[in-house]
């Protein structure tokens, strides 16, 4: 169930599952950072015995740009999400553009954050270049956005399979056609499922500003999942990230895309992870 809490700068929105010992803050990606979007692995999560807490991100859902529009604002916003609801501290798992967001906060408030887990995040400061920030502001502003993603609904209920395919183009470095085969039924539809959700509302134009910070400034245990293959975030964000945070773990995954949770690999994936927070 969602709910609102009141910050210092404006509302933040956020679901909360079921009281468990330890909480693992989510960090959804661009397009999908609506706490009430699909999570592939929740149930994954929540099986190992974890509540966790997810927060709509600046500009998505009932969160106004407002809360936090650099990464560093947000993360400065969701300590005090933290303290209202008494949460000492938390593991962050960060997926895709939430992950400027979750070093923004380990790095200012490290006596919150236990470990970081990112998954296919953005990390360094060459991504966007200018083509893709005007490409970006064109279509992904929330006067154009609504009607884009109406448009991609609409294609995706009449010919779910052919959208996938076109979708995949963005998602993969590898040919499209090989990864659909790969892809079994269930998987294929549980793709197509996430995708539906997709909205930008005014908070990707927001991402795509955020910063990092200093890497150096991290001291927990921090496990990087990204995709050899990941066609949306280049693998060199994965490589900038071991090689500056201070006791990351890199794990180059076979996934053979960006969404990495609806391929065969995600299997050595939730072991890897189940690993790195039993630990």
């Amino acid at each position: 169930m969602k709910q609102v809490i009141k910050t210092t700068n404006d509302p933040i929105e956020y679901r909360l599952t079921e009281e468990r010992e330890s909480v693992i803050l989510i960090l959804n990606g661009g397009h999908c950072s609506d706490c009430s979007s699909p999570i592939p692995f929740e149930a994954f999560l929540t099986d190992l015995g974890y509540q966790l807490l997810i927060p709509s991100r600046p500009g998505y859902g009932n969160t106004p740009s407002s809360t936090g529009r650099k990464a560093e604002q947000f993360a400065d916003m969701l300590i005090e999400v933290l303290d209202i609801l008494h949460i000492p501290s938390v593991t962050i798992l960060a997926i895709s553009a939430g992950g400027r967001t979750a070093l923004q906060l380990a790095g200012r408030h490290p006596d919150h954050v236990e470990k970081i887990v990112l998954q296919g995040a953005l990390i360094h400061d060459d991504w966007p270049n200018k083509k893709t920030k005007l490409l970006s502001y064109f279509l992904f502003n929330p006067i154009v956005e609504k009607g884009i993603w109406g448009f991609f609904r609409f294609l995706i209920q009449k010919y779910p399979l052919g959208t996938l395919k076109i979708m995949m183009k963005s998602f993969t470095t590898l040919p499209v056609e090989q990864i659909i085969k790969q892809m079994s039924d269930n998987q294929q539809m549980e793709a197509i499922k996430f995708l539906q959700h997709l909205q930008s509302g005014s908070g990707f134009l927001k991402d795509i500003r955020h910063r990092s910070g200093d890497l150096s400034r991290i001291r927990v245990p921090t496990l990087i999942i990204h995709s050899k293959y990941d066609g949306s975030n280049p693998v060199t964000h994965a490589e900038y990230a071991a090689n500056h945070i201070p006791h990351a773990e890199l794990f180059l995954s076979e996934a053979e895309s960006h969404l990495i949770w609806f391929h065969d690999h995600h299997e050595k994936i939730k072991e890897k992870v189940a690993s790195f927070l039993e630990k």
